[in-house]
C-alpha cells in the first residue's frame, strides 16, 4: 500500500467509509504505522510540556497491542487481528498530528483568562477525543462483526479500561 493510498483509507476510516479488510495484513506496515504513532505521540507529550518517557510509550503501546488482541480472541476474531491494529494506530496516529496544534494552543493559553477561543479549542479537543472513539468503534464493528451499536460501549469501555491501566501501570509523571 503506498503513502497516497494509506492516506486516502486512513481518511475513509475517520469517515466511517474504509475498513479494517481494506488493508493488507502486512506486519512491515504495522511496525511503521507504531513508529508513526510514536513519534506523534512524542511530539504530542512535547507539545503539552511532559517529560518524555520512552518506555512509558512502549508500554502504553503493548498494553494496547494486548488489549486489542484480548478482544479479538475473545470474538474468535484472531485472523483479523493484524488489520485490526493497521487501521486503529492508522487512525490514532493522524488524529494525533491533528491533535497536536490543539494541544499545543490549550498549554499556552491556560494561564489566561478563559474566552471564546479558548473555549473552541477545549470543544475541538474533546470532539477529537470523541470521535477517535467512534472511529475505533466503527473498525471494531468491521473487525468483531457486530451491530455498530455494541462496538460503540465496546470501544468507550476499551478505551477506559486502557486509560485506567495505563496510568496505574506507565505513568507519566
Amino acid at each position: 500500500m503506498g503513502l497516497t493510498a494509506l492516506l486516502r483509507w486512513t481518511l475513509d476510516l475517520l469517515q466511517l467509509r474504509g475498513t479494517p479488510a481494506d488493508a493488507p495484513p502486512s506486519p512491515l506496515l504495522l511496525a511503521q504505522l507504531l513508529i508513526l504513532d510514536l513519534i506523534s505521540s512524542v511530539f504530542y507529550l512535547q507539545a503539552l510540556g511532559t517529560e518524555l518517557a520512552f518506555d512509558v510509550l512502549l508500554g502504553r503501546i503493548l498494553l494496547n497491542v494486548l488489549m486489542v488482541y484480548a478482544v479479538m480472541r475473545v470474538f474468535n476474531r484472531t485472523p483479523r487481528f493484524l488489520q485490526t491494529l493497521i487501521a486503529m494506530y492508522a487512525v490514532s496516529a493522524l488524529l494525533t498530528f491533528i491533535l497536536l496544534p490543539i494541544a499545543s494552543a490549550l498549554v499556552r493559553s491556560q494561564g489566561d483568562s478563559p474566552d471564546l477561543g479558548l473555549q473552541f479549542l477545549q470543544l475541538g479537543f474533546l470532539l477529537l477525543l470523541l470521535w477517535s472513539i467512534v472511529v475505533n468503534a466503527h473498525i471494531l464493528r468491521h473487525a468483531l462483526a457486530l451491530k455498530f451499536w455494541l462496538a460503540l460501549p465496546l470501544s468507550l469501555g476499551l478505551f477506559m479500561l486502557f486509560n485506567e491501566i495505563a496510568a496505574l501501570m506507565f505513568p507519566f509523571e
